[in-house]
């Protein structure tokens, strides 16, 4: 059994995970110690050294303003698949959108979204209901 991380920030919500987790597992496949599950301090280390590098050199501010619009394609696909990832308000009603025009029910595609009927509703084209 895993154990939880004793840093939850370094876990697979991170926006580096993905990146943490194929850098470790390409680099030390045996290693069994992994921050949050998802690799070990070395490569989280990199990762996320190499990600403050790209912000320096690119002239980058150092927390970018986030657009409640822009919808994040990948993390939709993502959640669509089941994978928990956070979403933006605007991200759950696409990937909501996208799983009822996929034939799911609402109920289906709250599940899969990890999210309530109840919750889902606000997401639902007018006229809709939860079933």
């Amino acid at each position: 059994m895993r154990q939880a991380s004793r840093v939850p920030y370094l876990g697979p919500l991170h926006p580096l995970a993905d990146v943490a987790r194929n850098r470790c597992r390409a680099e030390h496949p045996k290693t069994t110690h992994r921050l949050g599950g998802i690799g070990c301090g070395r490569c989280w280390e990199r990762v996320i050294r190499a990600d403050e590098r790209v912000v320096v050199e690119l002239g980058l501010p150092p927390e970018l303003a986030v657009d409640p619009h822009l919808v994040d394609h990948v993390a939709v696909e993502r959640a669509c698949a089941g994978d928990p990832v956070r979403l933006t308000k605007a991200e759950r009603r696409a990937a909501v959108g996208r799983l009822l025009a996929s034939g799911l029910t609402s109920a289906q595609a709250a599940g899969r979204l990890g999210m309530s009927g109840a919750r889902i509703s606000a997401f639902l084209p007018d006229g809709e209901v939860a079933a």
